[in-house]
């Protein structure tokens, strides 16, 4: 029988201009896989020079390895659009995801893309499949919502 695997969420963030990226959102992503309650599948990060316009990329790499940065041409000489690496793979950002984004970020703003398994709801996950329990919804509520539902 297959392992099963959490569920997966993908969460997007974008960055005002003037954003301190100071190491605690990458810090805080290692805690939580440290402690076994999330796995990271994917994490792209771009950041539109402020002065330039240029745009660089990081990937993710694998837990093994450090990421990867790049300088994205927005086009090939042709003007055609060059491949993205890995766009292949389920659990990957596609290409055209990526350059939808990139292309609507003003100078000095960055988004950053993380996809990443819910370690610690494995057993759950597994459990309500096994009782042919289907999720029909999922998502964050907003402190608002909390409030009003009196949490």
């Amino acid at each position: 029988m297959p392992e099963t695997i959490g569920p997966v969420q993908i969460l997007a963030v974008g960055f005002r201009e003037g954003a301190r990226f100071e190491g605690r959102i990458a810090e805080q992503i290692e805690q939580l896989e440290q402690a076994g309650t999330i796995r990271v599948l994917d994490f792209v990060f771009l950041h539109r020079d402020e002065t330039t316009g240029a745009l660089v990329r990081m990937d993710y790499e694998g837990p093994d390895h450090e990421g990867r940065v790049t300088l994205m041409l927005d086009d090939a000489p042709n003007g055609e659009r060059r491949p993205e690496e890995g766009s292949g793979d389920a659990f990957r950002l596609s290409s055209d995801d990526i350059r939808e984004v990139a292309a609507a970020l003003d100078p000095g703003t960055s988004a950053g893309f993380i996809i990443f398994e819910h370690v610690w709801a494995r057993g759950l996950k597994q459990a309500i499949a096994e009782t042919r329990g289907v999720p029909f919804a999922e998502g964050f509520l907003t402190p608002e919502a909390v409030a009003a539902i009196g949490g």
